[in-house]
């Protein structure tokens, strides 16, 4: 996945609301697949060297660390139709979805469970928590197995202002357990 790719995909996050805390939508989407549990866990770099005018590879990134970063998404029907309109109130976040473990607080949220989640897996899944009233973690993971994703994590004030000081770039392995582990954070 190139960096412009993720900021495209990122650009998506707007279903999300950074721009706008009560934005995602309210409508039931047309549902019809069921998800499994799905636990990522991931090596997340923290990204020294992005630029936005570039066409960057994950290959072309340079990282100063590396941190464990832990999520899950719960079961549940999987979304078919379109995404969240930014005008509407933010749709119900399914119980379970939160940050497992985070051990260098690279995803600082308020809370372990995210504020917003929009579930296209295996393509996409994008995630909101806030961090305060101003900023907020953002997370665009894209399949590329059941079992691995690629994720982009930036710390944003709303869609186009993202701290270029906190970009992560990762790959996580997939897991699909019987039941959801417990938050340790």
């Amino acid at each position: 996945m190139t960096i412009l790719r993720a900021m495209a995909l990122l650009a998506a996050v707007a279903s999300l609301g950074l721009g706008n805390a009560h934005a995602a939508a309210n409508r039931e989407p047309n549902r019809t697949t069921v998800l499994p549990n799905r636990v990522f866990t991931c090596t997340m770099g923290h990204v020294t060297n992005f630029d936005a005018h570039k066409a960057q590879t994950p290959a072309d990134l340079t990282f100063d660390s590396h941190h464990r970063l832990v999520f899950a998404l719960p079961a549940g029907p999987a979304r078919t139709g379109p995404a969240p309109d930014v005008n509407d109130p933010p749709e119900k976040v399914p119980v379970g979805a939160r940050i497992l473990e985070d051990p260098d607080a690279i995803a600082p949220q308020r809370k372990a469970a995210f504020d917003q989640v929009v579930d296209y897996w295996p393509k996409r899944v994008e995630t909101m928590g806030m961090i305060d009233m101003h900023m907020r973690n953002a997370m665009v993971i894209e399949g590329l197995s059941p079992d691995s994703a690629n994720v982009f994590m930036p710390r944003a004030s709303e869609l186009t202002h993202f701290d270029p000081q906190h970009l992560y770039q990762g790959h996580c392995s997939v897991s699909h357990p019987a039941s959801l582990p417990v938050s340790r954070r």
